[in-house]
């Protein structure tokens, strides 16, 4: 069974017979009564009563007529509705970001011009982890993410856009008072009570940071374990210790912490805007936001 058999029978039903709806479908009328016998003989009951030149809906004419008026009005609002999204009109794009990266820079104002531009298109923020977001981006359940570079990213399946180049610099208790507004050296961080977060939360990362940590020649004393970086500055600001954290904390720094840099130190952290190879029509629209927002900011 197929659509038009729907439609042709309608049309017989609405119009009091084939030969009027065969004028209203501008077809001729022998194949509008060739489509209705298909339909009858699919169906297996008959569906008109045919007196003459006239035709009668039977019993279960009517009824199927009534239920193949929603299917074909359904179908016209599905197709209407495909429509408006494959025109970027309406729908929805699932996106996932980091808290610490949409305080200031690439994230928000990508963010706030999509909006301006697309009023009816709703974004389904999802704050996660740049780990989740790529495991959820690979299997469908986000559309776009924004995240710090990760050894998940699989080139082939993914889009990658690089935003922003964050570092790592050292948050403090304001109780700790340095010798020093520059730079601080390896002398004046040595011996510091670390806040980290353990490796198995991100180990690529991990491995990252405490072998920048040994280049320099520091050795952390750790004293306290968190699993995200909230919690590590929350510690530091309760005096429990320091921590070494991504310079976007920066942007919003929590009271009773301050964040200095360290001679030495650098560890790059790539800020991605990331989709699938092929997007969909309105992920794309938010694609070119992002690519827009990080051209002006070249």
């Amino acid at each position: 069974m197929e659509l038009r058999h729907l439609r042709y029978f309608v049309a017989v039903a609405e119009h009091g017979g084939i030969s009027h709806a065969a004028d209203r479908l501008h077809i001729a009328q022998p194949a509008v009564s060739r489509q209705i016998r298909d339909l009858e003989k699919e169906l297996g009951f008959d569906l008109l009563l045919r007196e003459g030149r006239r035709v009668v809906l039977t019993d279960a004419g009517r009824v199927f007529a009534e239920r193949a008026r929603v299917i074909l009005q359904q179908t016209e609002e599905a197709t209407e509705d495909a429509r408006r999204v494959a025109k970027g009109e309406v729908g929805t794009v699932r996106v996932g970001l980091l808290e610490s990266a949409s305080w200031a820079g690439p994230v928000p104002r990508t963010l706030n011009l999509f909006k301006r531009r697309h009023e009816n298109i709703r974004l389904d923020i999802r704050p996660m982890s740049s780990v989740d977001q790529i495991v959820a981006l690979l299997a469908g359940e986000l559309d776009a993410v924004f995240v710090y570079r990760q050894d998940s990213i699989v080139e082939d399946a993914l889009e990658t856009h690089i935003l922003r180049n964050d570092d790592v610099v050292l948050a403090a208790s304001t109780d700790l008072v340095f010798d020093r507004e520059d730079p601080l050296t390896l002398e004046d961080i040595d011996g510091l009570p670390i806040v980290a977060f353990p490796r198995e939360a991100a180990p690529a990362y991990h491995d990252r940071l405490f072998g920048a940590l040994e280049r320099i020649g520091f050795e952390a004393r750790i004293v306290q374990e968190a699993m995200d970086e909230t919690t590590m500055l929350s510690l530091v600001s309760a005096g429990v210790g320091c921590a070494f954290v991504n310079s976007a904390h920066m942007q919003r720094p929590p009271r009773q912490v301050q964040f200095r840099k360290v001679e030495g130190l650098h560890l790059p952290i790539e800020l991605l805007f990331v989709t699938r190879q092929s997007p969909g029509s309105l992920t794309q629209l938010l694609v070119d936001v992002a690519t827009e927002i990080n051209t002006q900011r070249v």
